[in-house]
């Protein structure tokens, strides 16, 4: 079965349809027949430029934050959602994240700081006390770097059953119930890893009297800017930041997209090769 896939940014219009689709805060990729209609919108490809695509994105290569590790997980989570009837595509899933991780191992180990946690520790040195906004994986991966130099944490948000990864510094508050008393006097720092809407992002940053600033890592700005006296540190800044470091790495990123190129192409020939099947008999 020939591996054709459809490919878009989110930004770029309505959900595309198709029952095998996997989406994440940036893209998604809907996985079709070869002779499916192609979306107008779409980029459409085909075998081994699918497969680089493919491994580009799990390696983190085709993210803002290069060389990420969190697309990996939701890709995983991705394939444990497929029926029977997607059982090809859980086999190529389980090639595509043995690739990846070979590839991490051989070029990406050593990059550095690369994931939205480790990314903001740096806005948080000054500050005794975090609030975060979310409960879904962003969040979560998240949370435990909140928690460093002894700092407490809230955590806001819809469900009371969130996960707070056993902190036991991270006191939960329910979005449904904001008030406008104050809960901390300490320095605070309020991140927001959901598509919270601003006003709900105001409402939290008026329970706190020493914010110090707010860090918005959600992918859309919801709807207008955030109006907070603090100083608001945007997903688009933290990328900026984390690529002006990224000088260094290059040499180690283009190993690894060339590493990816050779692998696409042994999994474009991988038809081509018939042990002891009719081309051997005409050889």
């Amino acid at each position: 079965m020939a591996l054709v896939i459809l490919h878009r940014p989110l930004d770029e219009g309505g959900a595309l349809p198709g029952p095998l689709v996997w989406r994440t805060c940036l893209r998604e990729v809907v996985f079709v027949d070869d002779d499916a209609n192609p979306d107008a919108d779409a980029e459409r490809l085909v075998e081994g430029d699918a497969y680089r695509r493919l491994l580009e994105i799990l390696c983190g290569l085709q993210s803002p934050l290069l060389g990420e590790t969190q697309v990996m997980g939701q890709f995983k989570t991705f394939l444990g959602t497929l029926g029977p009837d997607a059982a090809w595509l859980s086999r190529l899933g389980q090639r595509l994240l043995a690739d990846a991780r070979d590839v991490r191992t051989e070029h990406l180990s050593g990059l550095g700081s690369r994931s939205y946690g480790s990314a903001i520790r740096r806005d948080l040195t000054d500050c005794a006390h975090a609030a975060l906004i979310g409960t879904g994986k962003l969040a979560n991966e998240v949370l435990p770097f909140l928690a460093d130099d002894h700092r407490s944490v809230d955590h806001w948000g819809r469900a009371r059953e969130a996960d707070t990864s056993g902190l036991k510094s991270a006191a939960y508050r329910t979005l449904d119930e904001v008030a406008t008393t104050p809960i901390c006097g300490l320095p605070t720092a309020l991140i927001v890893a959901a598509p919270a809407q601003s006003g709900v992002i105001e409402q939290v940053a008026g329970r706190y009297s020493s914010l110090r600033r707010v860090i918005d890592l959600r992918a859309e700005a919801g709807g207008r800017p955030i109006a907070v006296s603090a100083p608001v540190v945007s997903l688009q800044d933290l990328f900026a930041r984390v690529r002006a470091a990224d000088t260094s790495s290059a040499a180690k990123i283009e190993a690894a997209r060339a590493d990816i190129v050779s692998r696409s192409h042994q999994y474009a020939l991988r038809d081509e090769l018939r042990p002891f099947g009719w081309d051997d008999l005409c050889a």
